[in-house]
């Protein structure tokens, strides 16, 4: 009698450890799986997700013995991701559940240390790198478009005031032109194996590669050429 006592206690006292070992292993599995989930949606990013160990001991979690695929279904303004979980019951057939759990998604990004104004050649010496939160507020909004961490900016300039210790986004930014507007160029008229050479004036911005407008010096004429890595325009008739 005493025996059957002793192992009836043992047996209740290891029941809650084993419990628990269980559902802290299911909530570890569903946290990395939803990371991951979270990941492929949001590239670059730091997913982190509060201990879901509470989360598994209530229904319908607590009825999983494990969850074998999650699918994102809603990823909310607030924070929240809502998904799809599919597993084993206890009883060992498949079932699916709709559960959800705030998130936050942290991206390294570049900021300026003061404030730079349009039309400025960019340097490395201007920018810091920091971290964003990307789930929620503005930076969700932009997180598609930020500029990440480790760009170099040499051979860049701004497009428009970029802010002190705000997160920069690639359409405020770009490729410093080769030649710009007003700028004096040769410009080669080239015809079959026959050239001829005049001065012209651009009349647009653009870069190697680019087709731009530039006016003849003499005859005031506005033709379209492109740009080539010697700065002169090339123009076929």
């Amino acid at each position: 009698m005493i025996l059957r006592l002793t192992l009836s206690i043992l047996v209740v006292s290891l029941a809650p450890s084993a419990w628990a070992q269980e559902d802290s292993a299911l909530s570890l599995h569903l946290s990395d799986m939803l990371k991951s989930t979270l990941m492929d949606k949001i590239a670059g990013a730091e997913i982190r997700i509060p201990s879901l160990t509470k989360l598994c001991g209530q229904a319908p979690l607590s009825d999983y013995h494990s969850v074998t695929k999650a699918r994102l279904v809603e990823d909310r303004p607030n924070g929240v991701a809502l998904f799809e979980i599919t597993g084993l019951g206890m009883d060992g057939i498949e079932k699916s559940d709709l559960i959800q759990t705030p998130y936050s998604a942290w991206r390294r990004v570049m900021m300026p240390t003061h404030r730079i104004y349009p039309n400025t050649k960019l340097k490395n010496e201007d920018f810091r790198t920091s971290e964003v939160n990307v789930a929620t507020g503005s930076a969700r909004e932009y997180r598609g478009v930020m500029v990440s961490a480790g760009i170099d900016f040499t051979g860049l300039q701004s497009k428009q005031t970029l802010l002190e210790n705000q997160f920069v986004v690639t359409t405020a930014i770009e490729k410093q032109p080769d030649l710009h507007k007003g700028d004096l160029v040769r410009l080669d008229l080239i015809s079959g194996d026959l050239t001829l050479s005049t001065q012209a004036t651009a009349s647009e911005t653009g870069s190697v590669g680019d087709r731009i407008r530039v006016m003849t010096a003499k005859s005031k004429k506005e033709v379209v050429g492109v740009i080539r890595e010697d700065h002169s325009v090339e123009v076929s008739l």
